[in-house]
């Protein structure tokens, strides 16, 4: 499956009420996701099934501090103990607060966690990306293409 990764040079799209974004051909919306809600909890995942990017929309203003800090302690007690912390303010066109965990997932693989959290008025977004070191070569330029192409209506 590996050969899969980044080929995706078509786009798909999402195109929601609130909101609207591409995708790479090849990427796949994780309907069977128990949580799944096309408007405010869905997962898009690479080709070989091993990388991802999980949005939770709502439809008012949480607190951003406090939704990164449960997002935080969330990944750290299970898929990435003891990560190297990052921070960053930018996820495609909006400012916000960002935080990128990096080391083992699972123990095993090299990888990261990048949890974003954008806040507003109405409405909040929290993004977040998973993916292993030896993907992230090759997929950066899908993950760019989601982050650039979301737009709030």
């Amino acid at each position: 499956m590996m050969s899969q990764l980044g080929l995706a040079q078509e786009k798909q799209s999402i195109k929601r009420e609130a909101f609207s974004l591409q995708y790479p051909e090849g990427w796949t919306i994780d309907t069977e996701d128990e949580d799944y809600d096309p408007d405010a909890l869905f997962s898009l995942d690479s080709p070989d099934e091993e990388n991802m990017v999980m949005f939770i929309i709502f439809d008012m203003a949480v607190d951003a501090d406090e939704l990164m800090q449960e997002q935080i302690n969330a990944f750290t007690a299970e898929l990435i103990k003891k990560p190297t912390v990052t921070k960053f303010d930018t996820w495609g066109k909006f400012k916000g607060k960002g935080t990128m965990l990096s080391g083992k997932l699972m123990g095993v693989f090299k990888g990261a966690v990048r949890i974003f959290v954008y806040s507003e008025e109405e409405r909040t977004m929290l993004v977040v990306e998973q993916y292993y070191d030896k993907a992230i070569g090759k997929l950066k330029k899908d993950y760019d293409l989601i982050a650039n192409s979301f737009k709030f209506k």
